[in-house]
């Protein structure tokens, strides 16, 4: 485990291989498995073990590179999950985020930290044309989390992905409730109506509330809502979750550009994800960075 701290903050950060940090979907570096303010007000959570389908394993704010990349590879080969590392294929279907894989050769990850900022540098190793090296910064300033992140295209292969964080939010493990409120003032106004559900997700808790979604009662299934970013010259992105009772907040800053904001909820966990399109050509990088603001004084 890797602790930062400050005047304001404790932030751990779960170590590759490390549990809740063992998994087969969420990047293993700079997975940040808690975040405390002024040594009272926590905001992370656990992926929930009464899903639909088998938890991954995520918690906190833990990043993913989504895609298939298992084209190519017959049950018994290994295929490359970026931020993981390659996987042996054991069945005839493509890569399953859910599934508890047998055999994984992580990538080697080199770490480096002081009081307050931690790297990782996460290694290329080749598989099916596909390569990269992924090197992140977490620091801290305050009450502030800033997450510096590149990927370069060490393979033979266009890389495409969708690069995001989980955010498994709760503010002091509070039960989703009227008193908590998504803030999101770039988004276009969205109305005063429920949003549809995504992906099967029928039944929905969440109310569109102008710029903002209120969340209706703690429920034990599954809310998922994908609501379009539209294209705009900003290369940021801003929300903000709140929670009235607790008088604390979380605000992030995604220095990307946004295609979708994807809300997922369930009990007492909010989990806003502002996903962007990452296309590398081989021996090209990309970068982009995500802040997060923790505050204990009321917004509203």
């Amino acid at each position: 485990m890797i602790v930062l701290t400050n005047d304001r903050l404790r932030v751990e950060i779960s170590e590759p291989g490390e549990r809740p940090n063992d998994t087969f979907r969420f990047d293993r570096a700079g997975f940040i498995s808690e975040v405390t303010l002024d040594g009272d007000t926590h905001f992370c959570a656990n992926e929930p073990m009464n899903l639909r389908h088998l938890s991954s394993g995520g918690r906190g704010l833990c990043c993913e590179f989504s895609g298939d990349f298992s084209s190519g590879a017959t049950v018994g080969e290994f295929f490359p999950k970026l931020g993981v590392g390659l996987i042996k294929q054991d069945s005839d279907v493509g890569y399953q985020f859910a599934h508890q894989y047998d055999e994984v050769e992580p990538y080697p990850v080199t770490m480096k930290h002081t009081q307050t900022s931690a790297s990782f540098v996460t290694k290329a190793v080749p598989c099916l044309g596909i390569a990269a090296t992924i090197k992140k910064t977490i620091s801290i300033e305050e009450n502030r989390v800033t997450l510096k992140a590149s990927i370069t295209n060490v393979g033979d292969k266009v890389i495409e992905t969708e690069e995001y964080c989980h955010n498994f939010l709760s503010i002091d493990g509070m039960a989703i409730s009227p008193d908590y409120r998504l803030e999101l003032p770039d988004m276009p106004d969205l109305g005063h109506q429920g949003l549809e559900g995504f992906g099967g997700y029928d039944h929905n808790n969440f109310v569109a509330d102008g710029k903002a979604i209120a969340f209706k009662q703690c429920e034990t299934d599954v809310s998922l809502s994908v609501l379009p970013i539209p294209k705009t010259d900003k290369t940021t992105f801003t929300w903000t979750l709140l929670h009235k009772g607790a008088k604390a907040s979380v605000t992030g800053i995604d220095e990307v550009q946004p295609t979708s904001l994807l809300l997922w909820a369930t009990d007492h966990i909010i989990s806003p994800e502002i996903i962007q399109k990452i296309t590398v050509a081989p021996g090209q990088s990309f970068s982009w960075k995500r802040c997060w603001i923790f505050e204990a004084e009321p917004r509203w």
